[in-house]
C-alpha cells in the first residue's frame, strides 16, 4: 500500500504543471537544509518540519531534502509521514543506512514491530559504527520486551566491589566540639571521629516482570548488598531492598506506582527500616527528550535505642528530565529538582526538616562499549527546632559528586571504576565532614 501511495505521488508530480508546483513555494524560497539540520540537532524538530514541509512537493526525490524532512517528521511526532518520506529516500538511495535506521525507528513508533525488526536487521547488515549498533540493539531489546507481553520474564545480577573509604562513618574530623550551652569543648569518642578504611562488598539482585497486555506490567524485585570493612568491623553493614509495582504505558506516557521496603543492619544488628510508597509519571517529548514527575512517601524508623529519635515520616516530590545532545545518543544530559519535608516522630532534638535540592548529570559514550558518567547533587536542609546544646537551629548543605566509567566487556559482564566525594557543611560542627570513596565493581548480568 505504501509503495502504491509513493508511485501515485510520483505520477501526480509529473502530471501537475511545473508552474503550478512552483506557485506553491516561490523559487526564491529554496529550502534551507543547513538551518534545518541545525534545528534537528538542537532538538527543535517541529520547527524544522515547519521550515521544510512547504517545499515537499517541489523537492520530493531529492534524497538530502527528503532525509532531513523525514527526521524532522519523526522527531516531531509524525512517524506515519516519516516512514513514507524515508521510503522515497531508499527508493533513490537503497544503501542510505541512516534513512533505513530512522525508518526502522518510525515503524517502532507506529507499533509495527515486525517491520521495525526487518529494518533494524537491515541496518546491522551494513556493519554500522558502534554508536549506531548500540542504538539498534536497544531498539531490538525493546521490541523483544514488547513481544513478551503476557509472559513472565526474570533477570538478575551479581557484583563484587573493592574500595577505599576516607570516612567510613561519615563523621567530623574534629576530636572535640564546642557546646555553647555549657561553654566548654567536649571530647568525641573514636567511633565519632573521621576514620579511613578499605572494604569489600558483594551484591545481588533479581527482577520479575509480567505483562498483561495493553501496556500494563507487574514488576517485583529484590536487591541485597553486604559490605565488610578491613579494620573497622563495627561499621560492617548489610542492606536488603524489596519492591513491587505496576507500570502502565500510554503511548508516549508511562505511569509507575510501587511499594518499597528496606532493611539496613549495622555491625550484624538491626539498625534502620524504611517503608515507602512511590509514583512516577514519564513523558517522551520527542525521540531525544524525556520529562518526568515523581513523588515518594516514606516511613523511616531507627531501631536502636540511641538513634530511635532520628525516626521520621518523609515526603519527597520532584521533576526531572533527560536529553540526548546529539543524534547518535553519545552524549546525554539529565537532571532533577526535588524538595520535601521530614516530620520527626520520636522527638528529634532538631525537630522537623525541610529540604530542597538539584541533581545534574552527564553521560558520554566514548565508543560502543565504554561510557563515562558524572553527576552532582546539591541539597539544603533546614531544621525547625532550636537545639539547646548548640544554641541555634541546625542547617546542613550537602554536596555529592560522582565520576566514573562503565566498560561493557561483553553482553553480560561489565566493569565500573568510580570515585565519589561527599561534603557536608553544617552550622553544627558535629555534623560537618567530607568523604572520598574510590571503588571498582565487576558485575555479571543474567537476562
Amino acid at each position: 500500500m505504501r509503495i502504491l501511495i509513493f508511485l501515485g505521488f510520483l505520477v501526480l508530480s509529473m502530471l501537475v504543471p511545473v508552474g503550478l508546483a512552483q506557485a506553491q513555494v516561490p523559487a526564491s524560497a529554496a529550502p534551507d537544509l543547513v538551518r534545518a539540520d541545525v534545528l534537528i540537532r538542537s532538538g527543535k524538530a517541529d520547527e524544522a518540519w515547519r521550515l521544510l514541509s512547504p517545499h515537499e512537493f517541489a523537492q520530493a526525490g531529492n534524497a538530502d531534502f527528503d532525509y532531513l524532512l523525514g527526521v524532522a517528521a519523526l522527531d516531531s511526532g509524525r512517524p506515519d509521514r516519516a516512514t513514507l518520506i524515508f521510503e522515497r529516500v531508499l527508493a533513490v538511495s537503497p544503501n542510505h543506512a541512516a534513512a533505513r535506521l530512522d525508518m526502522a525507528r518510525g515503524y517502532f513508533a507506529l507499533g509495527d514491530y515486525a517491520r521495525a525488526r526487518i529494518e533494524f536487521d537491515g541496518v546491522l547488515r551494513f556493519d554500522p559504527p558502534p554508536a549506531a549498533r548500540a542504538t539498534v540493539e536497544r531498539y531490538l531489546a525493546a521490541i523483544e520486551e514488547r513481544g513478551r507481553e503476557g509472559k513472565t520474564r526474570v533477570s538478575g545480577y551479581v557484583e563484587a566491589t573493592l574500595g577505599s573509604d576516607s570516612n567510613v562513618a561519615g563523621s567530623t574530623a574534629q576530636s572535640s566540639v564546642f557546646v555553647p550551652l555549657f561553654g566548654v569543648d567536649f571530647a568525641l569518642s573514636a567511633a565519632s571521629i573521621k576514620a579511613r578504611d578499605d572494604y569489600a562488598s558483594v551484591g545481588a539482585g533479581a527482577e520479575l516482570s509480567h505483562g498483561f497486555g495493553g501496556g500494563l506490567k507487574l514488576v517485583a524485585g529484590a536487591d541485597f548488598r553486604q559490605r565488610v570493612n578491613f579494620r573497622l568491623d563495627t561499621f560492617d553493614s548489610a542492606s536488603t531492598d524489596l519492591r513491587l509495582g505496576l507500570q502502565q504505558d500510554f503511548g508516549k506516557n508511562t505511569l509507575r506506582l510501587g511499594l518499597g521496603a528496606n532493611r539496613y543492619d549495622l555491625d550484624n544488628a538491626a539498625y534502620r527500616r524504611i517503608g515507602s510508597l512511590n509514583g512516577e509519571w514519564r513523558h517522551e517529548y520527542d525521540a531525544r527528550t524525556q520529562v518526568s514527575a515523581f513523588a515518594q512517601d516514606s516511613r523511616v524508623r531507627y531501631v536502636r535505642e540511641d538513634t530511635r529519635s532520628n525516626s521520621v515520616d518523609q515526603l519527597l516530590i520532584g521533576i526531572g528530565g533527560l536529553h540526548l545532545l546529539d543524534a547518535d545518543g553519545k552524549l546525554v544530559v539529565f537532571g532533577s529538582l526535588f524538595g520535601g519535608r521530614e516530620n520527626a516522630v520520636q522527638d528529634r532534638v532538631d525537630g522537623d526538616k525541610r529540604f530542597a535540592g538539584v541533581r545534574l548529570g552527564l553521560q558520554k559514550a566514548l565508543r560502543g562499549d565504554i561510557d563515562l558518567f558524572t553527576s552532582l547533587t546539591a541539597q539544603d536542609g533546614r531544621y525547625t527546632q532550636e537545639n539547646l546544646l548548640f544554641a541555634g537551629r541546625r542547617r546542613d548543605a550537602q554536596y555529592d559528586l560522582a565520576v566514573g566509567a562503565v566498560w561493557r566487556i561483553d553482553r553480560d559482564w561489565s566493569l565500573r571504576p568510580q570515585v565519589t566525594y561527599t561534603r557536608v557543611d553544617s552550622n553544627f560542627p558535629l555534623y560537618d565532614y567530607d568523604r572520598y570513596d574510590i571503588s571498582v565493581t565487576v558485575r555479571r548480568d543474567f537476562r
